[in-house]
């Protein structure tokens, strides 16, 4: 797997690399469930269509559930954040954290979330050993 720079993210390429090092994360930690196949299924559609990736970055933010702009009310999906988290560093140049790292750097990109990630997160990292 290569990892790609942040001008790469638009592609068919890069969306496949992550969706397969999201895949095979889950795989390696014992811990994939059949929804993972639909993971960030809608972005390579979403770029055909509107062809503007900031439009759909932030249209999958807002309708993830393992990304903390979810606007839903089903609630987060800690455990794909944890393994999106930790396979990103596979496949994202500007990402070399594992899920614990990127854990400790919420207190700074989302100070007023991270008691809750806290809280919901640690458990699932000592469960899978990370």
């Amino acid at each position: 797997m290569r990892l790609y720079k942040e001008t790469e993210k638009s592609t068919f390429s890069y969306w496949f690399a992550h969706w397969r090092a999201f895949q095979m994360t889950a795989l390696k930690l014992h811990c994939w469930r059949p929804r993972f196949l639909f993971h960030d299924i809608e972005k390579p559609f979403l770029m055909a269509i509107w062809k503007d990736y900031p439009r759909v970055k932030a249209f999958h933010r807002s309708h993830a559930r393992h990304h903390l702009a979810y606007k839903g009310k089903r609630g987060y999906d800690y455990l794909s954040m944890v393994i999106d988290w930790e396979c990103s560093r596979f496949t994202k140049e500007a990402a070399p954290l594992n899920a614990r790292e990127t854990l400790q750097m919420e207190a700074i990109w989302h100070p007023t979330q991270y008691p809750m990630l806290v809280e919901n997160i640690t458990p699932i990292l000592d469960k899978l050993g990370l």
